[in-house]
Parts: C-alpha cells; sequence; structure tokens
C-alpha cells in the first residue's frame, strides 16, 4: 500500500471515531477545501510551486471557520511549514544575532510582516513597525535624525536578505491576500535624508521625513517618540514585488 492510500485509510477510520459536533466541523473544513479559490502564482524564487500549494491549502483551512485575516504569527507559522512541506530547512527564528529576521530558510533569513484593514488601500503600503527604535527618545532635535537614521536603520536591514509581506483586504462576501516583497534597496534610501528633510520634534519626540525617488515620493519614513519605533508610511506599491495572491470567500 502507498503512503497516500496508508494516510487515507488511516483518516477515514479517524472519522469514525469523531462526535458529531467534529463531523460537522470537518466538513465545514472539507467543503472549503472543494471550493475553487482564486489564486496566481507570480514568481517561484521564494515560494515553490509546492510550498505555494501547501500555503494555499492552509489558507483554505483557517478560512473555513474564520473570517479574520491571517496574523503576524500564522503567517509566520504556515510560511515555515509551507517550506518544510516543500523540502527546506525552515524555522522561525528569535536569534539575537539576526534580530529583525522572523524566519530562517535554508541558512537564508527573512522578514515578514502583515498589513490588513478593511479600508486598506491596495497602492500603498504600511509597515507599522520596522523595527523598535529606544534611541528615538534621545534624539534631542531632529537635526540629530539623520546619523542616527543611517547607523541605526540601515544596520537594522543588514540582519536579512529580503522582506516579505502578506498583505489582506476585502469586503463582506470575500477575503483577498498579496504576497509582496518590500525591496531593501528601496527603504535603505534613508541614508540619503538629511537634517532639513525631518520635520520639528513633537511633543512625543518624533520627527519624520519624505524619502524621494526620482522627484517622487517614495514614502515616509516616521520617527515614533510615543511608542518607540520606527514605521513606514505609504510605500508605493509600484516599488515592490508581487509573488503571489489569493482570494477566498468568507465563511457563511
Amino acid at each position: 500500500m502507498s503512503e497516500d492510500n496508508s494516510k487515507r485509510k488511516e483518516l477515514i477510520e479517524a472519522i469514525g471515531r469523531l462526535n458529531p459536533m467534529q463531523v460537522e466541523v470537518l466538513q465545514g473544513i472539507v467543503d472549503k477545501f472543494t471550493e475553487e479559490i482564486e489564486r496566481e502564482h507570480l514568481r517561484t524564487d521564494f515560494l515553490d510551486a509546492q510550498a505555494f500549494e501547501y500555503f494555499s491549502t492552509r489558507l483554505a483551512a483557517h478560512h473555513a471557520s474564520s473570517g479574520v485575516a491571517l496574523k503576524k504569527e500564522n503567517f509566520e507559522h504556515i510560511l515555515e511549514h509551507s517550506f518544510k512541506m516543500s523540502g527546506h530547512s525552515a524555522q522561525r527564528t528569535e536569534n539575537m544575532t539576526h534580530r529583525g529576521a522572523d524566519l530562517e530558510v535554508d541558512g537564508r533569513y527573512y522578514s515578514l510582516k502583515t498589513e490588513a484593514a478593511k479600508g486598506l488601500n491596495p497602492k500603498s503600503i504600511t509597515i507599522s513597525k520596522l523595527m523598535e527604535a529606544r534611541w528615538i527618545r534621545d534624539l534631542g532635535s531632529h537635526h540629530n535624525a539623520p546619523k542616527q537614521v543611517q547607523e541605526r536603520v540601515l544596520s537594522h536591514l543588514r540582519e536579512y536578505e529580503r522582506i516579505f509581506m502578506l498583505r489582506s483586504y476585502g469586503d463582506e462576501q470575500s477575503i483577498r491576500y498579496d504576497l509582496v516583497e518590500i525591496p531593501k534597496k528601496v527603504l535603505a534610501m534613508v541614508q540619503s535624508l538629511k537634517s532639513t528633510d525631518f520635520k520639528p520634534l513633537s511633543g512625543s519626540g518624533g520627527t519624520s521625513a519624505k524619502v524621494m525617488v526620482n522627484g517622487r515620493k517614495a514614502f515616509t519614513l516616521r520617527l515614533d517618540g510615543s511608542v518607540e519605533k520606527v514605521t513606514i508610511a505609504g510605500l508605493d506599491v509600484r516599488l515592490c514585488s508581487f509573488h503571489a495572491w489569493w482570494r477566498l470567500s468568507r465563511p457563511g
């Protein structure tokens, strides 16, 4: 008997031991699996075909019973197992030598982000927390911001190879996910900021500056003094790369 047939037999036997309520819940998941999901795999240099299939299946399982978008922890967990199922070595990481990394795959480090909102603008990305930044409270003046940004933010970006964001938005009937890569070289443009680009410090000690590319705003860098974090706001999605997208119906 093949491994697949053996697993099917075990599953059928297990279903026979379930109580009616458990069967009802399982039926909802099965129904979701048989429902056609709109999706497109655009690039294979991050998720390969098998990892994409597993990720798609786990998305369907999640939305068999929930209309709430994946949280960051869910995204990390499913992505880790997607890579493992496709034969890669993968683990979520709290490695202190790679402070900004969330996932290690075959010895390569990745930063993972999520963005979810009912009124999310598909053309504009916000990274609510690029990094923690206790140093913001010690700026003293916006004139000191460029040096700190160049040292701290660029150092943070060197902790991992690539940044991926899972964005989710939709309406009452369906939810859409976009897997987007945010190029580090775009964020690294903060190195060109001058003191005159920053606003005077606010009451909470924060400031912000627009980062321009060829005369157009690429994004706004915000140094949030109230919660001590660096935020990227209004990032033009055209500067990023789409790797995949999915559209799933919300559970009834």
